[in-house]
């Protein structure tokens, strides 16, 4: 058994209820002939990806976060509808396998997320760099 050191997803695929449904699992390790073995939860062991009628394949997964560090005073800008600009603190940044760093920022809720992924994201402030908050957009 070799361990998975690359991270690959196998999906499924099954009928329930009328309706398709989809789910995958992290393949963990692969045996001796190259078969991805994923975790069997009811038995507690390892076993092959394909191993039920359900299988669809195998794709690259994403590179899984390994660390986390404070956001060392870097913040995000949103711009806001009204050309103004917000200015939150970053809580953290993430660290993923193959070394690549995403900003976290939180909302309201304490939700923490991607701050690049929300849609009115402008950019990243950087420690004692002056934020642009609260100023009309010049380039509209």
């Amino acid at each position: 058994m070799i361990p998975a050191q690359h991270p690959y997803r196998a999906h499924y695929q099954q009928e329930e209820d009328g309706r398709t449904v989809y789910s995958s699992k992290p393949v963990i390790a692969w045996d001796d002939e190259g078969q991805a073995l994923v975790v069997d939860e009811r038995s507690g062991r390892l076993v092959p990806a394909n191993n039920g009628r359900t299988f669809t394949g195998l794709s690259e997964d994403g590179h899984p976060v390994v660390a986390a560090v404070p956001g060392g005073g870097w913040s995000a800008r949103y711009k806001n509808e009204d050309g103004t600009f917000t200015v939150d603190p970053l809580v953290a940044w993430t660290v993923r396998s193959n070394g690549t760093l995403t900003p976290i920022d939180t909302d309201t809720t304490g939700l923490c997320d991607d701050a690049t992924a929300v849609s009115n994201f402008d950019g990243l402030v950087a420690p004692g760099a002056e934020a642009r908050t609260a100023q009309p957009d010049s380039s509209a």
